[in-house]
């Protein structure tokens, strides 16, 4: 399996690329190659949008590369259905492809192994679990809400080894990763909040208990969309409209709800991870 590292390792550099983009689709890369020379790679950047191996697979068309013999390393198990975008399964078959080299084992039910079965079913050599403790950490979120219908909690608190500098950069780079941040609403510019016309109250308690939400925001707030019930509908692709902007979500809308319930209902508006940087919420929400 060492041989196959170096070029992993490029796979997952892709995969993150997709970092805030994908949400609550996987991250995922794809690197092909022949003879020790890439023919083609690919990442899964945007939710709905090409899968990554069919961004290789384009690449590789369109300039005429052929991919016979080649080897495919994957930091996750193709995709063996038809959704949005083909199955991946498909595309390698057609492309003739002899060997795929995989780092993670998909654990939708839907494909759950299927797709590897599939290609050593048609003649395609599988080789596993090559970094695989690589390629589940860039998707545990992904993992956990795909297996329990609910957010990952991401622990958006601030450390106490953390400088105010350190802990800016740190919540920055959560706020490009994950779906959506749970927070006090930013006060002005939301008439009608719960519990307040102005926003500073509502039926968690004051404001002070949790603390403002624009005195801490190192962001503008048009890069947020504001919801006045636990959640309101909305379509995925909301997140992402010209750079990613997670969602806010009121954290007073957790007094007046059971918080698995509220999870749930979040999961079910695809709404895979959640910042929580509460110290209460985040207790509650992670013991879950």
């Amino acid at each position: 399996m060492h041989q196959y590292r170096e070029y992993m390792t490029q796979a997952l550099e892709l995969a993150h690329r997709g970092a805030g983009w994908v949400n609550p689709n996987p991250l995922v890369g794809t690197v092909v190659v022949r003879d020790s020379e890439i023919l083609a790679a690919g990442y899964h950047d945007r939710y709905r949008g090409p899968h990554a191996e069919r961004m290789a697979f384009d690449y590789a068309d369109e300039h005429g590369i052929d991919m016979h013999g080649a080897t495919v390393i994957d930091t996750l198990e193709p995709c063996c259905h038809v959704g949005s975008q083909p199955a991946c399964t498909d595309l390698i078959l057609s492309h003739g492809i002899t060997r795929v080299v995989v780092g993670s084992i998909d654990p939708n039910p839907i494909v759950a192994g299927k797709g590897l079965r599939i290609l050593e079913e048609t003649g395609v050599e599988v080789v596993y679990d090559v970094m695989r403790a690589e390629c589940d950490a860039i998707n545990r979120h992904f993992f956990h809400y795909i297996t329990t219908g609910m957010p990952y909690i991401v622990d958006g608190r601030k450390h106490a080894e953390e400088s105010d500098a350190e802990y800016a950069v740190r919540r920055r780079g959560l706020y490009a990763t994950y779906a959506a941040v749970l927070g006090t609403c930013p006060t002005g510019d939301r008439a009608g909040a719960p519990g307040d016309s102005n926003g500073t109250e509502g039926s968690a308690g004051s404001a002070a208990r949790f603390p403002d939400w624009t005195d801490r925001l190192d962001v503008s707030d048009g890069a947020f969309a504001y919801f006045d019930g636990p959640v309101q509908a909305v379509d995925a692709n909301e997140a992402v409209a010209g750079s990613h902007k997670p969602l806010h979500l009121d954290i007073r809308a957790l007094a007046d709800t059971e918080p698995d319930e509220w999870l749930r209902e979040l999961g079910r508006r695809k709404i895979d991870s959640l910042v929580v940087e509460d110290d209460d919420a985040f207790e509650m929400l992670s013991s879950i």
